[in-house]
Formats: C-alpha cells, sequence, structure tokens
C-alpha cells in the first residue's frame, strides 16, 4: 500500500486471505498509466507522441483516453500550485455488503492499485494565475461512483471555496451511485447540490468539466449546478447508463448520450480539447475576476455628430438592411477576449441570441445580443427566422444575466430582432413565460445594465433585452411594437401602406429619445453602419465605454431602484398623460374663448345681453 494512504483496517486483516486473489481473476483492472503503442480507436502509431504521453489524446483522430486524478491535476494547475485537502478521510462497509466480493477488500484493492483513498481527490491551486478550489474525480477508483466519503469531499471543498470566497473548478468522471453504499450513497446528492447552491449564494464560479464518463448521481447533483460547463469532446454523458439506454432507444443512444448532443440541447456551453482545457479555464477566470473595473475618465467628451433626420420607413429599410452588421460582428470588434457560452439548460441552444464574456476597456462584462441570420427555408423547425427568439432564447439569455449577477460584473444587451417567434409549438414550450421572466430578471439584477439598439428592435423580444439602466440607439435603428407591414394591414386591411404606419408609430431613434424611451442616440457614419462598419463599430465602442463607466461608479442598489422607477415612468398618468391634459385643456381654453369673443361681439351689434362665461373655473381646474 503506498504510503500516502491510510490503512483502511488498522487493527484487522481481511478474513479471507485469498480475497484479493480472488478480485485479480474477476475483475478487469484498468491501468490508466500505462502508456499504449497503437490508439484503440484509430489504430495509429502514438508510442512517440508528446500530445498523448502528456494528456493522453491520439494526435490523429483526438480520441481521449480516460487519465487519473494527479494527471488532470497535473495538467490543468500551476506547477507546484495543488495542495491536497480533506486527504485522510476514508470510506467504510456501513452495510456491510459482501454478495460476492467484500465491499471493503474492493476498497483496499483500488487503494492499493490508484495510490488513492478515494474516487475524489479535493484541493486547492493556481489556474493561470488564480486561485481556485479544485475537485477531481477518478474513474479508475470504482468508477467514481459517489459514495459517502466522495459526498463528504466534495461538500467540504464547496464549502472551503465559499468560505474563502474563491471560485471552484470541478473534473467529474463517474459511474454514478455506489451501489455497496445502498441509500446513504443516494443522499450525498441533497448534501452536494446545497452545497453548490450555498456557492452560489456566495456570488463564487462554479465551473465544471465534464469527462468520458459522466452518469448518474454526479451529475444529478453537483455538477449540474455548475455556473460554465465544458466538456471533453466524445465524452458520454447522460444521467442514465448508456447499457441501460441502449435498452430502451436503441443505437440512438450511442448518438444522444455524448457531449456533442450535450451541446446541441443548450447543456454544455463548451466542447474543449483537453490540452486547450486549461488556456480555456485560465481565460474565463480572468474574466469573471473583480480586479478588472472600468474607470471613469475625466476628460472633456467629444462634442457629438449632427443627427439627420429621416423619414420614418427610410429607417425602417436601413434597419433592416441585410448588410448591416450584425451583434456578432460587433461583439469582434468592439469586445476583446469573447468567451461565448451555450445554451438555455433546459432543451435548447437558440443560435438567435448569444451570450458570453468579453473585455470592454478592461472592464469584463456579460454579453447578450440577439443574433438576425439570412432567412431559412420555412419547414426548418429550428431555423433562425431571421432572428426571431423562442422561448429557449429568451432563457438562454435569461441564464447570462444571472451569471453576470453572481460574477458581479455589468450586462451590455445588443438589440436586433423582429419579435419572439410564434407558433402552437412556441406556447408549448412556455414562450409568454420565458419572456415575463427575462423582464422580471432585467429588472431586479443589481449590476449596471446597459443596452444598445443596433438595427430592428422589435415588440417584446426588444423590450425584454432592453430593459436596462441606460438605453442607447444606433441613428438608423428602429424599436417598435409590431412591424409596419402587420400594423398596416390590422388597422388599413392595405399592407402597401405600410410606411404611413411608420410614420405613425413614432419609431425612429429621434421619435423614441423624445418619448423618453430610448436615453440617447450612438451617431453612425455619413453612409450609415452598413457603408462603414468599421468606423460604426469604433463609435459604438466609444459610447458603450462612456456610459459603462458613469454606471459602474453608481451603487447596485441605486441602480436597481432608478431603473425600476424609470421604467414605471413611462406612461405613468401624472407625467405623460398629465402633460397630454394640460396640453389639451390650453386647446380648449383657446378655442373657449374665441367663440367667447365672436359671441359677445355678435350680441354687441344687436344689443342683447352679454354672455356670461363661467367654463373659465372648469378650464381652471384642468390645468
Amino acid at each position: 500500500m503506498p504510503d500516502n494512504v491510510t490503512p483502511l483496517f488498522p487493527d484487522e486483516q481481511p478474513q479471507d486471505e485469498n480475497a484479493i486473489a480472488k478480485l485479480e481473476n474477476e475483475v478487469d483492472y484498468l491501468n490508466l498509466e500505462k502508456p499504449r503503442k497503437e490508439c484503440l480507436y484509430c489504430g495509429t502509431d502514438i508510442s512517440h507522441s508528446t500530445q498523448y504521453r502528456r494528456f493522453r489524446v491520439c494526435p490523429a483522430c483526438g480520441y481521449h483516453y480516460t487519465i487519473s486524478a494527479r494527471r488532470r491535476i497535473a495538467a490543468i494547475a500551476d506547477e507546484g500550485s495543488f495542495k491536497e485537502t480533506s486527504k485522510w478521510i476514508q470510506s467504510l462497509d456501513p452495510l456491510e455488503f459482501s454478495p460476492r466480493i467484500s465491499y471493503r477488500v474492493r476498497l483496499l484493492q483500488n487503494q492499493t492499485r490508484t495510490g488513492l483513498a478515494e474516487a475524489a481527490v479535493t484541493g486547492t491551486c493556481a489556474i493561470g494565475g488564480t486561485n481556485v478550489v479544485i475537485i477531481v474525480l477518478d474513474s479508475s477508483f470504482l468508477g467514481g461512483s459517489m459514495g459517502v466519503v466522495v459526498g463528504e469531499k466534495v461538500t467540504l471543498a464547496l464549502e472551503l471555496a465559499a468560505r474563502k470566497k474563491l471560485p471552484c473548478v470541478a473534473m467529474v468522471t463517474s459511474g454514478g451511485a455506489r451501489i455497496q453504499e445502498g441509500v446513504l450513497s443516494l443522499m450525498q446528492m441533497a448534501k452536494t447540490t446545497l452545497a453548490a447552491r450555498a456557492l452560489k449564494e456566495k456570488e463564487q464560479a462554479f465551473i465544471v468539466c465534464l469527462s468520458n464518463p459522466s452518469t448518474g448521481q454526479v451529475l444529478g447533483s453537483f455538477a449540474s449546478m455548475a455556473d460554465i460547463m465544458f466538456a471533453e469532446p466524445g465524452s458520454h454523458i447522460g444521467f442514465a447508463p448508456l447499457g441501460e439506454l441502449r435498452e430502451i432507444e436503441g443505437k440512438r443512444a450511442d448518438k444522444e448520450h455524448t457531449a456533442e448532443a450535450y451541446i446541441e440541447r443548450g447543456h454544455v456551453d463548451s466542447i474543449v480539447q483537453r490540452d486547450q482545457l486549461k488556456h480555456e479555464l485560465a481565460s474565463v477566470l480572468d474574466l469573471i475576476s473583480p480586479e478588472f473595473r472600468l474607470t471613469s475618465s475625466r476628460r472633456t467628451l467629444p462634442q457629438r455628430t449632427t443627427l439627420r433626420p429621416r423619414e420614418p420607413w427610410e429607417m425602417v429599410k436601413l434597419a433592416r438592411r441585410s448588410d448591416r452588421p450584425r451583434a456578432r460582428f460587433y461583439i469582434e470588434k468592439v469586445f476583446a477576449n469573447f468567451f461565448e457560452l451555450h445554451g438555455d439548460r433546459v432543451y435548447s441552444d437558440d443560435q438567435s441570441v448569444i451570450i458570453g464574456l468579453g473585455r470592454l476597456g478592461g472592464q469584463s462584462v456579460m454579453i447578450v445580443a440577439q443574433q438576425k441570420s439570412a432567412p431559412v427555408h420555412k419547414d426548418d423547425p429550428y431555423g433562425l427566422r431571421m432572428g426571431e427568439i423562442t422561448p429557449g432564447g429568451f432563457r438562454k439569455a435569461r441564464r447570462g444575466v444571472v451569471l453576470a449577477t453572481t460574477f458581479k460584473i455589468p450586462v451590455i444587451s445588443i438589440v436586433d430582432s423582429p419579435g419572439p417567434r410564434l407558433g402552437i409549438d412556441m406556447e408549448q414550450r412556455g414562450l409568454a413565460s420565458a419572456i415575463a421572466r427575462m423582464i422580471d430578471q432585467m429588472g431586479r439584477a443589481k449590476i449596471p445594465t446597459l443596452s444598445i439598439l443596433i438595427g430592428e428592435g422589435g415588440s417584446e423580444a426588444a423590450l425584454a433585452f432592453g430593459l436596462t439602466d441606460r438605453v442607447l440607439m444606433l441613428e438608423n435603428a428602429i424599436y417598435t411594437p409590431i412591424t409596419p407591414e402587420r400594423g398596416a394591414q390590422s388597422e388599413m386591411s392595405d399592407p402597401a401602406k405600410a410606411s404611413d404606419v411608420a410614420r405613425a408609430l413614432k419609431l425612429t431613434s429621434l421619435d423614441c429619445v423624445d418619448m423618453k424611451i430610448v436615453d440617447d442616440i450612438v451617431p453612425e457614419p455619413e453612409s450609415g453602419a452598413h457603408g462603414a462598419p468599421e468606423e460604426a463599430a469604433r463609435l459604438l465602442k466609444r459610447s458603450l465605454m462612456r456610459e459603462l463607466s458613469e454606471l459602474t461608479q453608481k451603487n447596485t442598489n441605486t441602480l436597481v431602484r432608478r431603473r425600476q422607477k424609470k421604467f414605471r415612468k413611462v406612461g405613468e398618468y401624472g407625467n405623460q398623460f398629465r402633460s397630454a391634459l394640460k396640453r389639451e385643456a390650453r386647446a380648449w381654453q383657446i378655442g373657449i374663448a374665441a367663440g367667447v369673443r365672436a359671441f359677445r361681439h355678435s350680441n354687441n351689434d344687436t344689443g342683447t345681453p352679454e354672455f356670461v362665461d363661467d367654463d373659465e373655473e372648469i378650464i381652471d381646474d384642468l390645468n
């Protein structure tokens, strides 16, 4: 037995002296550290490959072999930074489980073979210079299954991260439940899940990387509580064991039980090669670090460009131009170190919504953007339909805002969508609820929020993404509750009169500022954003940095209060409607006065008594 493992039975030895020998004949030992000469998947000679020797990855086909916990730690932790915790906690045999081979013998054999006390290794380390708490499961120790000790070590690590206010990184490879510990093993799901929730409440990041296999109790508990989730290529991922799924689904299980299927369904953020994992982890940890903040400049702000008034229908056409820069273009040009996240964690990854971490002027931000696309075939149920937002898209965006709140970084939303996608299937997926929850999350987020309308701000989609502390709008963008064409059809039964409806809707940037729907207008180049996209990106970046530098200096509770008050005032009786009544009262006053003068003049000519004007008191009351 290795020196770093405490004997399992200090006072007694296994009763059966031949137990270990019997076990050797019945169990197929997997020596994870034994190098292979040829790839099991493609047959390539890998004996001289540096990539294989360091990471156990085939350089030809990219097949990822299972590796030990120690090798995983060495692959991602800064050299010499790892310090193990809870090292001496070991499993007992609470059920005295021994239908074939004693559970105690199995534990002893796995300890001897792996050099580990249990299937979980926990500790602290640095990744790219950022201190973290790390949890690593080792599938070579009883399949990485979660028993009492594994649950306890994971819980202690999560509690340590919460107490020390450190991010937590977990490397998961597990076969699920440990049957030898019965219902006690099952209880670890509750313990670890609650510990992960406590870490979230301390507003510390929890990052999980899933490898082959990741199933059962671990995936159904703390692993799925991750803020950000990576997966290795080709990993088998799913709650149910792959063997049972094959019995139910046949060959379909092999395709749906993979990392690639999980990212398509919105359950995983990114598939990362093992040799790139440290870089990706370091980048994300760097982006969410509280060290990077944008400070306000005392320099005199540049003079604003004179805006060019245009006809509303002309601006509708400009906002919809196919060559107008979209959200992804501005993300690439305005923000640095962008790291995209994927999925709503329910069912889908709506490609018309982009969320991710980035930097603006040194300030880490969460980007939540609407991405228009080229038209797709009408029969494609998962097509983008020019950027219409599905319920999964709203849930994906909401997830981005929740993560930003956890990481205490501002949200910048980019709006460019004709609106939500309509249809029976959208209703069944909870469209209305998804919109309402997005609006609620944006309204109460205790972080600075900033939005920019870059093209078509359509109805509920624009509102849900644009309920922010500051709302900006590109000069030639539009903001409307309904498309002019649909409005013309509804009100005039003639879609050809869309230009008249566009004028009546007051959907231009100047109109929106006048109605206090939008706070400021970002000028576009003289030729429009489509004519000089690089210049448009520069102007947008300047405006975003100016606004964000002011917002980040304010107290978050103050921001939430002002944000809610701001949108409360839109259409408020005591403001807009009262002003309208005053304007109408003054019009009445002028009209009545003119009528009275005319009446008096006509009566004076005939010698009849003068008219006594009692309406003046009513007019005064209206004022």
